[in-house]
């Protein structure tokens, strides 16, 4: 990664991460508490097996590929695999089967990836749709490790890297509108993205971050999975993805950092209230907040107790993170998101035009993290894109500094 220096880059996600595999091996990329820790070496493995898999069943790196799995270890490396060669679309099982059908109507999908044996009605719904399926298999053994069967093409794809400008996964928005968004994230967008969080929390190669974020959505597939990666850091990932496990998610995995939404930094702070010495019980250097502001109360109760700095900050799916605190002693203002990155926000008023410091108005942002548009949207690109600038609908101020 960069120095947080924002220019346009030429590398893709595998070639960052490729670049860590040549020069660190051994060093573990994924960790968890029921599979043997995956080193650098062995993911790079991992995605060259997967690519020419893919490949060779016909799947260029332009091939947008849902995945369809549980939640867990084999998601992870599935999502990072394909994103690394072709276009991952993750599709939260959690879905109606409604759902899953307007998303596979909408999505325009080449091939759905599914665990094994699945006969779920998802699957059944994309063979209707004479989709390609794809079978994925755990290598066992207490390890991380897939297995793809896919059938070989009689015309396998040219092995070509992606361009650094072409989305590496697409994100649906929830929640919102009947349709949901369809938003490209390019393989510059991720590496832009990785380098502001790099800067802003000071992310080595000798942090983890502990994944309870849902990898099916913005702020965990971005946050918390890429972005260690892709600092050559490593990815712990609980088998207990509720706060109950929370020795095994402090003590067992040992992370540094975590990120998440107020509601589980909430029940985290209930379960270590019953910590003795929580201080001394767990290695975290810094905790990230997102997605919904923080209560003043679980945010001063949390860093007592952990001892260590609780960080808000401010992102959106089309545009990653905008804005944060810092640890100390750089810029940090409890009940704010922080402060954007530079040359990347203005406040705009009804006119259109920035408003004066301390005025609230429309929050506009730009930067090499903002996608270039919705699929198949051009009315709402219209609406929501304006000279570069992307307009959040969130609404805001800057204070004089």
């Amino acid at each position: 990664m960069s120095d947080g220096r924002e220019t346009k880059t030429q590398f893709t996600l595998a070639r960052v991460i490729g670049r860590t595999a040549a020069l660190f091996p051994h060093r573990p990329a994924i960790v968890s508490s029921t599979h043997a820790p995956l080193t650098y070496r062995d993911l790079k493995r991992q995605l060259d097996g997967i690519r020419r898999q893919l490949r060779l069943a016909g799947f260029d790196c332009n091939a947008r590929i849902g995945i369809l799995m549980p939640n867990g270890a084999d998601l992870i490396l599935t999502i990072v695999a394909v994103a690394c060669c072709s276009i991952a679309v993750p599709l939260d099982p959690r879905l109606s089967q409604a759902e899953i059908d307007q998303r596979l109507d909408m999505l325009r999908l080449n091939a759905l990836l599914v665990p094994q044996g699945n006969t779920s009605e998802a699957r059944l719904a994309a063979e209707q749709r004479r989709l390609a399926i794809i079978e994925a298999a755990p290598i066992g053994y207490g390890q991380l490790g897939l297995n793809i069967a896919v059938p070989v093409s009689s015309v396998p794809a040219i092995d070509a890297e992606p361009d650094p400008n072409s989305p590496a996964f697409i994100l649906q928005t929830s929640g919102t509108t009947a349709q949901p968004k369809l938003i490209p994230f390019s393989h510059g967008n991720m590496l832009a993205a990785a380098a502001r969080l790099q800067a802003w929390f000071g992310l080595t190669d000798r942090d983890r971050c502990l994944s309870v974020s849902s990898p099916y959505y913005s702020h965990g597939l971005k946050v918390t999975i890429f972005t260690p990666l892709l600092t050559g850091g490593s990815i712990a990932l609980p088998a207990n993805s509720t706060v109950v496990a929370l020795d095994e998610w402090l003590d067992v995995l040992r992370p540094t950092w975590y990120s998440a939404g107020p509601t589980l930094h909430t029940a985290l702070l209930d379960k270590a209230r019953s910590l003795e010495n929580a201080q001394t019980a767990h290695t975290l250097r810094v905790v990230v907040s997102g997605g919904a502001p923080l209560p003043k109360e679980v945010q001063d109760d949390l860093q007592r107790i952990l001892g260590v700095p609780v960080l808000e900050h401010y992102g959106s799916s089309e545009a990653a993170q905008i804005a944060a605190n810092v640890p100390p002693p750089g810029p940090n203002r409890p009940g704010t998101c922080g402060q954007p990155w530079p040359d990347t926000m203005t406040i705009v008023g009804e006119d259109e035009r920035p408003v004066p410091a301390g005025e609230r108005g429309e929050i506009w942002v730009r930067g090499p993290t903002v996608t270039f548009g919705y699929l198949d949207a051009p009315e709402l690109n219209q609406a929501a894109f304006t000279d570069g600038w992307f307009r959040t609908g969130d609404i805001g101020s800057l204070d004089a500094d």
